[in-house]
């Protein structure tokens, strides 16, 4: 289980969101990284094939399982430790003044996950692609085919931040002590095939958070809305987690966009 449980600094929408216009605006930046995450959970290596047909110029590919994960706990997809962090976005030319932009294909909401990665490991200069490629290549934006390289060369300084992450541990002791909610993140049909949830968990699914068919982030007040009817405020002390650590790390993502901290 992943989730977070600390407490991190103000970031508005437009600090975790980009539009589409806004990045084609930014493409020539050296100071800008993008960073495509496309992954399907049915064929680990389609997220990789897509990229190579066509991809946002200048982005360069992160496979989550390979890249952002560590190979060697026994639960699959949990963040890579520093070293390997470290490693794995210096060569794909982030470092610590690299203004990073993530994307997917709004189905798996990897984008979300790249952010949170980052966010734990100190750099906050990260925002995800509001839509995603599918709006990037609906709109007729540029695209280019094979692989990209990194802009420039990167010395990336990972600072840990734990309080990102919550142990099953903290997880019991807020059971007890009842003094934070937890919230269920998993898309419905994870929910449903489990058939489980953390006692005392509310649903608060992360797809819900995307509009339909668009794959756009909701509009801040929506948001606000589906946490209050969660049970959540903004002073609310959250737990968040799901199966595998990327709906909980969008989330997370969302949450943070309308002023969201303790997370």
């Amino acid at each position: 289980m992943v989730g977070s449980s600390g407490t991190g600094s103000t970031l508005t929408r437009d600090d975790l969101v980009i539009s589409t216009d806004r990045l084609a605006k930014l493409l020539g930046d050296e100071c800008v990284q993008v960073v495509d995450v496309r992954f399907a959970l049915d064929d680990e290596d389609r997220g990789e094939r897509e990229y190579e047909r066509g991809h946002v110029p200048g982005a360069v590919y992160l496979h989550w399982l390979r890249d952002l994960s560590d190979p060697d706990d026994p639960v699959p997809g949990q963040i890579a430790p520093s070293d390997r962090f470290r490693k794995t976005m210096e060569a794909a030319g982030i470092g610590d003044d690299t203004a990073v932009v993530a994307y997917d294909d709004g189905v798996i909401l990897m984008a979300g996950r790249l952010v949170w990665c980052l966010h734990c490991y100190g750099l906050e200069k990260v925002r995800m692609l509001d839509g995603g490629f599918l709006k990037w290549a609906r709109e007729g934006k540029p695209v280019e085919a094979g692989r990209g390289r990194p802009r420039r060369r990167a010395v990336f300084t990972p600072r840990p931040s734990p309080q990102f992450r919550a142990t099953k541990d903290d997880v019991l002791r807020a059971l007890e002590r009842g003094d934070r909610v937890l919230l269920d993140c998993r898309m419905n049909e994870t929910w449903a095939a489990a058939g489980a949830h953390i006692p005392g968990a509310r649903r608060f699914p992360a797809p819900a958070l995307v509009y339909p068919g668009d794959g756009t982030l909701r509009a801040a007040g929506e948001i606000e809305r589906m946490a209050t009817e969660a049970g959540t405020g903004r002073g609310s002390p959250l737990l968040l987690y799901c199966g595998g650590g990327v709906s909980a790390a969008w989330a997370y993502t969302a949450l943070r966009t309308v002023g969201y901290r303790h997370l």
